[in-house]
């Protein structure tokens, strides 16, 4: 029978796999759902027996960003739909926070393309792979938003600076062969199939890899004190950028210009860059 939650979360060991489970909305994201993906790493991270945490997407995206028809379908107009970007804007806030203090193993399988704020998130990540057909979109400038997700530091950190402000200033889709070459990614990973939405048998790949790196021979428990002496200043820096994000964030959405450009692309006035 088909799980119909929309994120799942499975534990197997030592490892928690989280799998965003919108297929048919090319798993894009709701403010409800954000909060179940942040609920769900508080949970994980207070796990003792959880050392490692893999974050993926069921179907041929990881994520197709947040759902505006779902986040403001409803709220088109003047003061309702700043009220709601702005505690949107705040929820990002909380949301970015738990991915730049999870202090576990995080490791993203990115079984598809990734766009806007979950695109921010998983630069988060310790080790990311791909499959072939992903990209990386933030589409933020088109929307007349500032960078989500503390993206405007970890973006140049992972991507280098002329590749960040591609994605960030031109809303440039970066695809999957130059998320390798920067080493944005750590690998590139086929399913059996080869099939774009062969997610199941891409994260088989993925755990696969994931069990050799992380053999019986590895002592599970210096893992978290090891990435805490690799991030420990970038997380102060990104929890910095974070809350500059929202500061600017909630400068453009006074201008108005971010609802209008919501407005239109709920209304199919707005032809979405994907």
């Amino acid at each position: 029978m088909a799980d119909h939650r929309p994120i799942i979360v499975r534990l197997q060991g030592h490892i928690a796999v989280i799998t965003l489970n919108r297929p048919d909305q090319l798993n894009a994201l709701g403010q409800d759902h954000y909060y179940q993906l942040g609920e769900t790493l508080r949970q994980l991270e207070k796990n003792p027996d959880i050392n490692i945490t893999i974050l993926t997407g069921t179907g041929r995206y990881f994520s197709a960003g947040t759902d505006v028809r779902s986040a403001f379908g409803n709220k088109l107009h003047g003061t309702d739909i700043r009220r709601n970007m702005s505690g949107t804007l705040f929820n990002n806030l909380d949301l970015t926070h738990t991915f730049t203090s999870f202090s576990k193993i995080l490791i993203v399988a990115l079984n598809g393309p990734v766009v806007g704020l979950p695109a921010a998130l998983v630069a988060q990540a310790d080790f990311i792979y791909a499959a072939p057909h992903t990209f990386l979109l933030t589409p933020f400038s088109s929307l007349g938003l500032a960078a989500e997700g503390a993206a405007s530091r970890s973006f140049v950190r992972r991507l280098g600076i002329s590749k960040a402000s591609e994605a960030l200033i031109m809303s440039k889709r970066i695809p999957c062969d130059e998320l390798a070459a920067c080493g944005f990614v750590n690998g590139v990973v086929s399913s059996p199939s080869g099939k774009p939405e062969d997610s199941v048998g891409f994260l088989e790949q993925v755990l696969a890899e994931v069990h050799r790196r992380f053999d019986s021979h590895t002592a599970h428990s210096c893992l978290g004190r090891i990435k805490g002496l690799i991030r420990g200043t970038e997380k102060m820096i990104d929890e910095q950028h974070n809350y500059l994000e929202v500061l600017e964030g909630l400068e453009m959405i006074a201008t108005g210009v971010p609802g209008q450009q919501i407005q239109a692309m709920v209304k199919g006035q707005k032809k979405h860059k994907l």
